[in-house]
């Protein structure tokens, strides 16, 4: 006989107190893959772009179902201008779990950690169930905090946020065991941001994080060891951290079930796990737009990002970082350019670019796919009940399992700090083919912006910053969860390590941020070089077409003389050879310039014939006076072009603005206020990446990236 879907095993589809349906009968979706399955529908950019949204909500609305990434972000980041709603809808189901417990014990039910002891010597028993719940927080108050300056180890403000807010949407389900008024008095702290102090340490997230969520229970019930920090970063004690929440009602004094209830949860780790996936979906889609503006200013070819190469490789994550990069590539001033050059000199670069830029969206794509599953995985998480034993009211028993084990949590943070541990790898390549001048198609080496090399190293520090950054966040992609160790008494034998891997996630992410931060400044740098390029270009090709047409035209008696047809020659060699080769001293013999605009005259010379013989018609006489008229007229006209250049009066404005990718730039320049770095400035590079670095993490960089974008329909150009 086929159940239906209202009732299956004697469930119905209320929640424990009638509030509102959980949906836990079988359904047409029994095992929830479907569920899993949808949830990744549609591209990766408009769920970031959701959560975004979420993220910047004044108000969080908590029912225990539907707790977002972005909203437990956006609490856990922001201490004022936000609010924590509690459905009151789910009051009823978290009466009825709690009165369960009461009744229970009155009727001498034996249930785990109410009559019982704990873990391994649960053979134990009691029924004095207040004092028992008190004993479990005392004990589990194991942490250390430091001295507060170097010793610190204090869990970080915005994860105890994030924590306190995820315990508080378990507990709301209604099937803990809790009174509704200690999830209210929780709701209160985050709302007046009162913060309790958590010890960063000690906890392997498998029967829960204990030992720091009994801290919050310690704050609750006024232990006098625990400290909270207030809205102006105080140290209150209990006492006051009620006053200042506006709780009026004393300290609570626990019932059987709810020390428990309060510490038998992943909260913590998957608290963290929301805030560091949140940043982890946005560096992904940066580091897409990144890779696109290193395209750009390397003079890519755009052919890498062709649809039909994508497709035939089926990856979704693979497709979408194609199409975004080709979508921010298409109608590019860069590759306009970059085109035109490609045609004039087909051999001055290789066929095909290299792995960093040409394979960026092989890269890139499957570390997006595991982001992306990992943000879900930890979504569920953190809307699950995840405490033990859970009551179930309508079937009037206490379910004894293993909820609390954190493995989504450790399992999905090494998922996601050795996707992020990649993406720093692309980036570090990217980023030494930027500076390096055999491979940058024309940059100086290092990025150097001023007028004398050998007084300017650029991002030579830079590099090798970043090849440390590198190195140990790819350190840090080694998982957490193969470092088990059996716990309590051999009771926890296996458990999850969740809130550890959490904690160095949140490590890589940082260190992705720092390479970010780097590598954007850089691109910056590269932009605004090109910029230079072009206008000194420019200049020198306006000034070798002046020199030719003073002294190659005429000969001595105002006759047309054979070195006139030198021009054209001439100019194509100022259009191959890179300038920032010969800029600095551009008339120097050492240099490529000079050779080669020589050159060009000797060949012409080599075939005057019989004319070289006489002095007025020698194309060889006339190589003196060219150098020569070109070393008067040159230099001061480089210096001219510079100089109107850094006066915001150059002949030919910056590519960039006419680029898709220009909201970047200008946020970065224009915005935080960096500008073009040289040796001949006191500004050292550090004090411009500290700058972005702010931005980064202060948000401000996300709607400008979102800017680069905001044409895109979410598909790949046609196959035409």
């Amino acid at each position: 006989m086929e159940l239906s879907h209202e009732t299956c095993n004697g469930i119905n589809n209320d929640r424990n107190g009638g509030a509102s349906s959980l949906g836990l009968c079988t359904g047409t979706d029994p095992l929830n893959w479907t569920m899993a399955a949808d949830s990744l529908k549609g591209s990766h950019l408009d769920e970031v772009k959701r959560m975004i949204d979420e993220y910047r909500r004044p108000v969080v609305k908590l029912g225990g179902e539907s707790l977002t990434i972005g909203q437990v972000t956006g609490i856990a980041a922001h201490d004022s201008g936000v609010k924590v709603e509690l459905a009151e809808a789910a009051r009823a189901g978290v009466k009825a779990s709690s009165d369960w417990v009461m009744d229970s014990m009155m009727k001498g039910t034996d249930s785990y950690g109410v009559t019982t002891g704990f873990g391994a010597t649960s053979h134990r028993r009691t029924k004095q169930g207040g004092a028992l719940q008190k004993e479990l927080i005392r004990f589990l108050n194991s942490g250390i905090f430091g001295n507060g300056t170097e010793s610190s180890h204090t869990l970080p403000h915005s994860a105890t946020r994030a924590a306190m807010l995820v315990r508080v949407n378990t507990l709301l389900q209604g099937y803990s065991g809790i009174r509704f008024e200690i999830l209210e008095t929780i709701t209160k702290f985050l709302n007046h941001n009162i913060t309790p102090c958590l010890p960063l340490r000690g906890t392997i997230t498998a029967s829960g994080d204990l030992v720091p969520l009994s801290y919050i229970a310690g704050l609750l019930t006024g232990r006098p060891n625990s400290k909270a920090v207030g809205s102006n970063g105080q140290v209150l004690n209990p006492t006051e951290a009620f006053n200042l929440a506006g709780v009026t009602s004393g300290f609570f004094e626990l019932q059987p079930k709810e020390g428990l209830a309060l510490v038998n949860g992943t909260a913590v780790g998957s608290g963290l796990a929301a805030t560091v996936l949140f940043e982890a979906n946005i560096l992904a889609i940066m580091s897409e737009v990144l890779s696109a503006i290193f395209a750009e200013v390397m003079n890519g070819k755009p052919e890498f990002t062709d649809h039909l190469t994508h497709k035939l490789k089926h990856h979704p994550g693979q497709i979408e970082a194609a199409a975004i990069m080709e979508h921010i590539l298409d109608g590019s001033s860069y590759v306009k350019a970059a085109q035109k050059l490609h045609e004039i000199d087909p051999l001055q670069k290789p066929k095909q670019d290299r792995y960093a830029l040409r394979t960026s969206p092989q890269w890139l794509g499957p570390q997006i796919e595991v982001i992306r599953a990992a943000t879900k995985m930890i979504e569920r998480e953190i809307n699950s009940v995840n405490d033990n034993p859970l009551i179930d009211v309508s079937r009037n028993k206490a379910l004894h399992g293993g909820n609390f084990q954190g493995t989504p949590i450790g399992v999905s943070m090494d998922n996601t700090r050795l996707a992020i541990a990649s993406i720093g790898k692309l980036m570090f390549a990217q980023f030494s083919e930027l500076v390096n001048d055999f491979y940058n198609n024309g940059l100086p080496s290092n990025l150097t912006g001023g007028r004398n090399p050998s007084l300017d190293y650029g991002f030579k520090g830079a590099e090798i910053a970043m090849a440390s950054y590198c190195s140990e966040l790819q350190f840090l992609a080694n998982p957490v969860t193969n470092h088990v160790q059996s716990a309590e008494q051999h009771n926890q034998d296996v458990n999850s390590l969740g809130l550890i891997s959490s904690r160095k996630t949140a490590e890589a992410v940082d260190i992705l941020k720092l390479m970010s931060s780097t590598f954007l400044v850089a691109l910056c740098q590269a932009i605004d070089l090109r910029h230079l390029e072009e206008n000194l270009k420019n200049t020198v090709k306006n000034t070798v077409s002046q020199v030719a047409k003073r002294v190659l035209t005429m000969g001595v008696n105002g006759e047309l003389h054979p070195s006139r047809f030198c021009e054209k020659d001439l100019i194509k060699v100022v259009d191959r050879e890179y300038v920032f080769a010969y800029i600095d001293d551009p008339c120097s013999a050492s240099y490529p310039l000079v050779q080669k605009l020589r050159q060009v005259l000797v060949d012409h010379a080599l075939d005057n014939g019989d004319r070289e013989k006489n002095s007025t018609t020698s194309i060889f006489q006339k190589i003196g006076a060219f150098e020569d008229e070109l070393k008067t007229l040159l230099p001061k006209e480089v210096e001219i072009a510079r100089t109107e250049l850094e006066s915001g009066n150059a002949a030919i404005p910056n590519r960039i603005k006419e680029c898709r990718s220009y909201p970047l730039y200008k946020i970065v320049r224009e915005e935080i206020g960096t500008s073009l770095l040289t040796g001949e400035k006191v500004r050292s590079p550090g004090e411009e990446f500290d700058k972005v670095f702010a931005a980064m993490c202060e948000g401000k960089l996300i709607d400008p990236m979102l800017e680069c974008l905001k044409e895109w329909n979410g598909a790949p150009l046609p196959i035409c």
